[in-house]
């Protein structure tokens, strides 16, 4: 059995689909049916049933997927164990954060990182979900958690605060205060539509009389509705404050999300390039605690 082909069984589980596997293994999507099609010959088994909706395991297919993951768990420690005691500060290294920290707060410093270690080839993945640490998908962290998991360890670097925002056109418009429900708030796109759930969004409890209408799980997103004149919309108040065209909408007080972590796998947290990362990052979030807080530079 070769562990290229196992490799390629997990993909294919993991994405549900033969295109998508490929893409993330960075091979043409025929060869990776004639792998995958190799596989279930050398084993005797069929491991996916190939519907239209995409790839469904078999019983045969789940049963090789437990053992496959402990396998590629196994691997993952040794990956870990080897590149945790790497020393120098040269290398790949990868930041996973979401948008709105990305593009509208920590660019100028991850530029600032690069200058100062310019041996370390720093990658930027943007995204909102817990990247598997596990599984090295990213090195680094910067997550909104105020617990975070057992296998993971870092520095609480802040609290980002919240509030409501609408476009200066938009509250000139519109009679938030006398006529709710001729406005319109942005949701969050993440599924919840229960009026309770609604009022958890800084600033909602205050007008719980605006419907909502829209979904958009960004903050950018978010911000470039409330630009365009669309909606209000709770944003992180270092988004909000920083666009002369925005406004805090009235009678809305800010909101302390959950903490800011930067964090790593406990595995990597001897190695050289993470530590130096995580200690910048630390040492960045000091200077913006007054913006993250919604109580200015």
């Amino acid at each position: 059995m070769n562990w290229d082909d196992i490799k390629i069984f997990l993909a294919i589980a993991k994405m549900g689909g033969l295109k998508k596997a490929a893409k993330v293994l960075g091979i043409h999507h025929s060869s990776c049916a004639r792998r995958i099609n190799t596989l279930e010959a050398d084993l005797g088994i069929q491991l996916f049933d190939r519907l239209p909706s995409g790839y469904a395991l078999t019983q045969g297919g789940e049963q090789l997927l437990r053992s496959s993951q402990q396998i590629q768990e196994g691997f993952n420690a040794i990956d870990r164990d080897v590149l945790g005691k790497d020393l120098r500060i040269e290398g790949d290294l990868c930041l996973t954060l979401t948008n709105g920290l990305a593009c509208h707060l920590l660019m100028p410093d991850l530029n600032e990182f690069m200058i100062l270690y310019p041996d370390i080839n720093l990658k930027i993945v943007m995204s909102y979900g817990m990247h598997d640490l596990a599984s090295r998908e990213a090195d680094v962290a910067i997550r909104h958690v105020d617990n975070p998991p057992d296998s993971l360890t870092g520095k609480r670097v802040g609290r980002i605060s919240e509030c409501a925002y609408a476009s200066k056109r938009y509250l000139a418009e519109h009679d938030v205060l006398n006529d709710p429900e001729g406005c319109h708030w942005l949701g969050w796109g993440d599924g919840i539509t229960s009026k309770s759930s609604h009022l958890k969004w800084a600033g909602k409890d205050q007008y719980p009389n605006v419907p909502v209408r829209g979904d958009m799980y960004s903050d950018v997103l978010q911000l470039a509705g409330i630009k365009a004149h669309m909606v209000i919309a709770s944003l992180p108040c270092y988004l909000g404050d920083s666009d002369p065209d925005l406004v805090r909408v009235p009678n809305v007080q800010t909101v302390p999300s959950e903490w800011l972590w930067v964090l790593a796998h406990k595995g990597m947290a001897k190695n050289a390039r993470v530590r130096v990362l995580i200690d910048f990052l630390a040492g960045v979030f000091v200077k913006y605690e007054g913006v993250l807080g919604g109580r200015g530079s």
